[in-house]
């Protein structure tokens, strides 16, 4: 979550949705500009900001869970060691089984290794694995969120006066895995206001 004041903004950086990209070319833009969350959800805005203009990007759910299947298994950087094993290890099967069975939280503040430790800006207030989190939760378009589709984030990022350069964390053009019929059927249930 950003919060922009020159433009009384607040963008929802839901995952996989070109948001790394969109992330950085705002805070290189504007300089009253913060994140204070990577991931949380519209409902999570701070009071005194909820009166702004709320705004997110919605993937294709397929595309945006093969985007992360993807990422997950080369997932790399200064996150702690256990969350990069755990990440990783998520992805050691077929794409099918692990939209019908993945347990694992990509977004949590709460230390893995049971040493106490807490990561404020990973705060979301629906930890749920991706598998289950419709990007509805994350939008809210019953509090007004403004939505845009992933096939339109240069549009977005033209109305917010910035470009898109580098696209950080991409991974790259590929066919997205066969679903089985029980994975798709479970994407269309779970995931039907993301279509």
């Amino acid at each position: 979550m950003i919060l922009i004041p020159e433009l009384s903004t607040v963008l929802i950086l839901t995952p996989r949705t070109g948001s790394e990209t969109l992330r950085r070319a705002l805070l290189a833009e504007y300089p009253k500009a913060v994140q204070i969350y990577r991931h949380m959800e519209a409902d999570g805005v701070p009071q005194g900001y909820d009166s702004w203009r709320r705004i997110g990007v919605v993937r294709n759910p397929v595309d945006r869970l093969w985007s992360l299947y993807k990422f997950l298994g080369v997932i790399n950087g200064p996150q702690d060691p256990e969350f990069i094993r755990a990440m990783r290890e998520s992805v050691e099967r077929e794409f099918s089984d692990w939209v019908l069975s993945n347990e694992v939280v990509f977004t949590s503040p709460y230390d893995r290794t049971d040493r106490g430790r807490f990561w404020p800006e990973f705060c979301v207030r629906h930890p749920l694995p991706e598998i289950r989190k419709s990007q509805r939760i994350y939008i809210r378009p019953d509090l007004g969120t403004e939505w845009w589709t992933f096939d339109d984030l240069e549009s977005l990022a033209d109305e917010l006066g910035v470009q898109l350069t580098h696209k950080r964390n991409a991974t790259g053009e590929s066919h997205v895995a066969p679903l089985s019929p029980e994975a798709a059927a479970y994407i269309d249930r779970v995931h039907r206001w993301d279509f």
